[in-house]
């Protein structure tokens, strides 16, 4: 119990030091590896380096040594550093030194750490594109709907102009944001079609949602927990907006009229999801996935569903199935005629057959 009361404090002190985005990355790093001996079995002898960016933020006494546990430090899938601890001092039991809390303990601090570098990078991103941006005077059809719409959400003018800072191009199948990572922006999809999906084990996720143009993602970020609760990538080659959560959260304290909106909004957004997730704990396959069929065709493709856009995988998930009984029931279906599958869309030929299916 003790040495867990260890290894709460230190990542509550972790958390304290990686949320003061004041302080430079070097200092906050050093804190880290002087703060990190104290949670660990045998703090006297244990000692830390952070090796990260061609720069090393080492206790005093570290040195090199065969008890020693690493763990990577990745960002955008590339290894970029590494965390070292070692002792330096031999101990009675060398084999089984370090606990496999205190192995947790390291992964659950890289975690931190990567998620802590990564909001640095992003930030860096986001200030060059808005000196770009601010360069450039032209406006594109696109921006012209997305400024119409959002004066139709009672937004000012200089209001706008702080939403629209920084536009991003995301290419089709790219991640835009990642479950777990610290919720530094929220974003506006200007163009395209994105899926928002949860995370799971042995790379099995939930897609619970598909998102259309003129929509905010991530708004459960503005006053919740400071991470991302769920992953978001692109089906086709999407623009969006990143906002800062900051200058947003400051609209929405002083914007009543567009506060109603985003409530309003966020009130429908979650009775969607529990609809959707009644239908799962209640329909049986074939049933989800015909409502999984008909949501996809009356609000996102107004017609016929683009599997180019919307992959067998993808429908799958959203009906919460495996790709393989997916495949399945849509040749059932067409062998009954109840739909129609092209090279590139799916038609739904009988939809009156297909509501009744999906009652159950």
């Amino acid at each position: 119990m003790k040495d867990q009361n260890k290894e709460l404090i230190c990542l509550f002190k972790i958390d304290e030091v990686l949320g003061n985005y004041e302080k430079s990355i070097d200092d906050s790093l050093q804190n880290l590896v002087e703060m990190m001996p104290n949670a660990w079995r045998y703090p006297e002898s244990c000692e830390v380096a952070i090796e990260w960016n061609d720069k090393v933020f080492k206790t005093p006494k570290f040195k090199n040594s065969v008890l020693k546990m690493q763990s990577d430090i990745i960002l955008e899938s590339q290894v970029e550093g590494k965390i070292t601890v070692v002792y330096t001092k031999k101990l009675r039991e060398e084999k089984g030194v370090f606990l496999s809390s205190e192995h947790q303990l390291l992964k659950s601090i890289t975690n931190k750490v990567n998620a802590y570098l990564m909001y640095h990078r992003l930030q860096k991103t986001i200030a060059e594109l808005q000196a770009k941006t601010n360069s450039e005077t032209k406006i594109d059809k696109t921006e012209k709907e997305v400024i119409k719409w959002l004066k139709e959400q009672d937004l000012k003018e200089e209001e706008i102009k702080q939403l629209l800072r920084v536009k991003i191009d995301f290419k089709k199948g790219e991640t835009i944001f990642k479950q777990g990572a610290i919720a530094s922006y929220i974003i506006l999809l200007s163009s395209g079609l994105s899926k928002n999906y949860v995370e799971g084990n042995f790379d099995k996720g939930f897609n619970f949602k598909i998102i259309k143009p003129l929509s905010f993602i991530g708004l459960s970020s503005v006053y919740g927990k400071s991470n991302y609760a769920f992953s978001g990538s692109a089906l086709t080659k999407c623009g969006a907006y990143l906002i800062d959560i900051q200058t947003f959260r400051s609209i929405i304290n002083r914007n009543r009229a567009f506060t109603n909106r985003i409530l309003n909004w966020y009130c429908n957004t979650t009775q969607s999801h529990l609809s959707r997730m009644s239908s799962i704990a209640n329909k049986q396959a074939l049933g989800r996935l015909a409502e999984t069929l008909i949501y996809l065709s009356d609000d996102i493709f107004n017609g016929k569903i683009v599997t180019t856009n919307v992959s067998r995988k993808d429908i799958a998930e959203l009906a919460a199935m495996s790709t393989e009984s997916a495949v399945r029931f849509l040749s059932d279906l067409k062998k009954d005629k109840i739909i129609e599958i092209s090279s590139n869309a799916i038609d739904i030929k009988n939809r009156d057959v297909l509501r009744i299916i999906s009652n159950n």
